[in-house]
């Protein structure tokens, strides 16, 4: 049935690709220099090309892509390469970071063990473990197409019953030069290897964007949606560390045991230009700028989140407070924000050039959950508040050498009235184009009312109602990179004032004591005629490892082969990568929170997991064989990632990625 659904959205993507071939091969951008890329891909914003610009030089097809953000002040423009390298990384979560602690399974909760990689600040809180899954109107990109584009990614792996597949569809085109409309399909549906370990998730997006002369429009409607089993973990580690056992026949510890979370937005940007508009060259791309732009943001967001429990095991929670028999703990949450910008753009022709934001946001939100109305009752009942804040930056973004960004905001009523952030980013850049060469200080304070959801919580496995200070943090980055090389090295700092984690009771809780954590980092590529050895490396310290453990490194280190054939038509990519950090008190996760929290049991890490990969590419498909976890039965068989939570043993999965742009 899956295969059949699967094989009917790849067709239906296909052929809207198909009908609007010949309405759109006629189109051209309106802007002036438009790029000619050939696009066979999607790059994320700061994700590294390794195999890129195979060239498909008798397809004319123009792509512009870009994402908003700063509330739909900020247009970045990111670049439609082709990318090779890395197809057969589809994990989200290790797309976003090098190492995590998660349950095993595609799609399963997880955290980034690289501090400065943790979300923290996510209001719905529950959502803070399948961040990295989640297609958030943040994340959406837009396009500018002279040609329809389709995407098509699909992965499999695992036996009838225990299978895994990935799913990701994209199709986007012009309606004409100015608007463009695109729709956008992923899912992830895994059974598991070992018991009650199912996960199925998927994001449905709408998106198109309108632009032309002085008005311009975003429009953006999705659908988030999560189901997860929750087996508790192993019952018995030495099922996984001492024997040779099939991983369905490993005795875990819940049943019948689920977490259910959706998500909705509806987001909506229009802004409109004044004065004389003028020619602006960013990143070899010239687009038309006006001296001052309005701009309207608003969105709308539903969450819920749902915790069942069709047999409660006393034995494995500590406590129950409302129901012996099951449970059914929920929460939702809904916002509504508008915001309301003015921007006085940069003047290139100017030899003092920067740009200005002044900007005012609502929020109102009503969280409905279970709240005590007497002793020892409760009943479902809603929260209302509201914020009003103050945002301002100025910024420098057309500089040749020198870059940055100065930003600031307050929130002066509500809430989290009294709340403050101010950001810093400085670039310096120089070299030639063939040597070019980056120097970056970021720098953040900021001061945050802990959300709501964090001061009361009445499940029936966990109960906490506190009076939270507010949380402050003080971080200071620096980093140098050189393209050409493909080399970086940087490092961070942050100062962690009433931080609020998850302790050995499972109970969110608050520190008074200051925590420092240090991060440095070094990235390299070393090549040797078709041999590439990609190394990243991550080193940290945490200065209260009770509090804030961490593991010392972090490697990911991706060795290869890769060679074309055919005057280009085929491309090939055979290698081997691992993922290692060292041990340390590596967390343990509570379903009924959907939470990971401290644990002094044992440490966990310590273990390298090698996959051996091949990938080639013809023409505009690319495949990719893998053998995940090749080293599972090979010598210490301690791979654990959380707390009796097992990774995948070995698997042979095998996947394509597929696009059409003409």
């Amino acid at each position: 049935m899956k295969q059949i659904f699967i094989l009917i959205i790849f067709t239906f993507c296909l052929s809207l690709s198909l009908a609007a071939q010949t309405e759109t091969k006629s189109l051209r951008l309106g802007s002036k220099g438009d790029r000619g890329l050939k696009p066979d891909g999607l790059k994320r914003d700061g994700e590294k090309s390794e195999m890129d610009s195979l060239g498909y030089n008798s397809v004319e097809s123009h792509i512009k892509t870009w994402r908003l953000s700063d509330y739909g002040t900020r247009k970045f423009n990111l670049h439609v390469d082709t990318l090779l390298g890395n197809i057969h990384n589809f994990n989200p979560i290790y797309q976003r970071t090098i190492a995590n602690s998660y349950l095993g399974n595609l799609g399963s909760p997880y955290q980034s063990l690289i501090f400065k990689d943790r979300v923290r600040e996510e209001s719905f809180m529950f959502f803070n473990t399948f961040e990295a899954y989640m297609n958030m109107p943040k994340e959406v990109l837009f396009f500018n197409t002279t040609t329809p584009f389709t995407s098509f990614f699909y992965e499999t792996a695992g036996s009838k019953d225990r299978a895994e597949n990935n799913l990701r569809v994209l199709h986007t085109q012009n309606i004409n030069p100015f608007w463009n409309v695109g729709i956008s399909f992923n899912l992830i549906s895994s059974e598991g290897q070992y018991q009650n370990q199912k996960t199925r998730l998927y994001d449905f997006n709408l998106f198109s964007n309108y632009e032309k002369g002085r008005y311009g429009a975003h429009f953006i409607l999705n659908q988030n949606r999560i189901l997860v089993n929750e087996n508790g973990g192993v019952n018995d580690d030495g099922q996984i560390r001492d024997t040779v056992i099939d991983p369905e026949n490993v005795q875990v510890k819940l049943s019948e045991t689920k977490n259910k979370l959706s998500n909705f937005n509806f987001a909506a940007n229009q802004y409109y230009n004044l004065g004389k508009g003028k020619d602006l060259i960013i990143d070899g791309d010239t687009s038309q700028i006006y001296p001052v732009k309005l701009i309207h943001d608003s969105n709308f967001e539903s969450d819920s989140r749902e915790f069942k429990e069709g047999v409660v095991n006393k034995d494995f929670f500590k406590s129950t407070y409302l129901n012996n028999d099951k449970s059914a703990d929920e929460t939702t949450l809904k916002m509504l924000s508008n915001g309301f910008h003015i921007v006085f753009n940069e003047n290139q022709n100017k030899k003092l050039s920067f740009g200005a934001r002044l900007g005012l946001l609502n929020q109102f939100s009503t969280y409905n959950l279970r709240r005590p109305v007497g002793e020892n009752l409760y009943s479902q009942k809603d929260k209302n508040i509201h914020n009003t804040k103050l945002m301002t930056s100025i910024f420098r973004q057309t500089g040749k050498d020198w870059n940055w960004k100065f930003s600031g905001s307050y929130v002066f009523e509500g809430y989290n009235q009294n709340d403050y952030q101010l950001d810093g980013d400085l670039v310096y850049q120089f070299g030639d184009s063939i040597n070019r060469q980056s120097l970056e200080i970021t720098s953040q304070i900021k001061s945050n009312t802990p959300d709501f959801l964090m001061t009361e919580y009445h499940g029936n496995h966990q109960q906490w109602s506190l009076n939270l200070d507010k949380s402050k943090e003080l971080s200071l980055g620096l980093e140098y990179q050189v393209n050409k090389y493909g080399f970086k090295i940087g490092g961070q700092i942050n100062n962690l004032e009433n931080y609020t984690y998850f302790g050995y009771d499972t109970i969110l809780s608050q520190t008074s004591k200051s925590i420092q954590v240090a991060t440095a980092y070094i990235e390299k590529d070393f090549r040797l005629g078709k041999f590439t050895l990609s190394q990243k490396i991550v080193g940290q310290k945490s200065s209260n490892e009770k509090i804030l453990p961490l593991p010392d490194l972090s490697v990911y280190s991706n060795n290869y082969y890769s060679n074309t054939f055919f005057n280009g038509a085929l491309d090939i990519q055979a290698g081997f990568s691992v993922y290692y950090n060292t041990s340390f008190y590596a967390p343990n996760y509570m379903p009924s929170t959907g939470q990971f929290f401290l644990q002094n049991e044992q440490e966990l890490g310590d273990y390298p997991k090698v996959d051996l990969y091949f990938n080639f590419r013809i023409k505009r498909t690319r495949i990719f064989i893998m053998y995940e976890h090749l080293n599972a039965k090979m010598g210490s068989q301690n791979y654990f990632s959380s707390l009796h939570y097992p990774i995948n043993p070995g698997m042979l999965k095998y996947g394509l990625r597929w696009t059409f742009y003409d």
